[in-house]
């Protein structure tokens, strides 16, 4: 596997090598934030290295999620990943060891700095939370007008081969990829409420595809989010998402 070139495709390269769902990956992205606008309001010094605020960030994400990973199952392939051994530079990491155990008191210390840090709150809330509502909402005027497969059952979906949910079609995928991308920005996951995140991300995701939206942008915000999304936070949203694609 290719070398991570900085601790995002360290991070994503890792949630896949552990087979991590996408709502323990966002989570992570959320923790990771909060831990660096702590140490940048409160001027301390930051005492873990990158790679080992990942690590800790996944890890405390697995448990929230409830998709736990031993930390055996993350250090082993981490350490491939950072020290691959067709480079010989280090030798490889084995159970037991003096070298795992060190690496395994430094995570778990990681873990607990990040717990601190996020004052033991590990359940925050999400865009992935919103985007299944915000999507069917979004959608809803056309898919009322033809078959309503969510009614059908698991042996006709697979006899017919019809997508599981909304967040399984294409469209859905592209918004739960840009997601993750806005659980990575600082402003976004630190600034804005969620429910405004998942919104931004389905209204820009309907643009990239070539789908106009008829009503009046304020009109569909309060409709498809229920009234509950600040419009001003909702166009912020979109503004700061349409720059992270240039």
């Amino acid at each position: 596997m290719p070398i991570p070139q900085n601790d995002s495709a360290f991070t994503d390269a890792m949630a896949d090598i552990l087979r991590l769902p996408d709502e323990t990956l966002a989570l992570a992205y959320l923790y990771l934030n909060k831990y660096l606008r702590f140490h940048r309001t409160s001027q301390t010094s930051d005492p873990l290295d990158s790679y080992t605020l990942s690590l800790a960030t996944l890890s405390l994400a697995s448990k929230s999620t409830e998709s736990p990973r031993r930390l055996s199952s993350i250090l082993l392939p981490a350490y491939a990943l950072l020290y691959p051994p067709a480079t010989q530079a280090f030798s490889s990491l084995t159970v037991p060891s003096p070298k795992y155990d060190a690496l395994r008191a430094t995570l778990v210390q990681a873990e607990l700095i990040l717990l601190r840090i996020l004052g033991f709150q590990l359940r925050l809330p999400s865009p992935l939370e919103f985007l299944q509502r915000y999507l069917e909402r979004a959608t809803e005027d056309v898919d009322r007008a033809g078959e309503d497969y969510d009614a059908w059952d698991k042996e006709a979906r697979e006899e017919y081969g019809v997508i599981n949910g909304v967040t399984d079609t294409r469209m859905g995928q592209a918004c739960r990829m840009r997601v993750l991308e806005a659980c990575k920005d600082y402003q976004l996951a630190n600034l804005f409420p969620m429910r405004a995140v998942a919104l931004g991300v389905v209204y820009t995701v309907l643009e990239d595809r070539g789908l106009r939206i008829e009503m009046q942008q304020r009109e569909w915000v309060k409709d498809v989010g229920s009234g509950k999304v600040d419009h001003e936070d909702f166009e912020e949203v979109v503004e700061i998402l349409k720059k992270k694609k240039k």
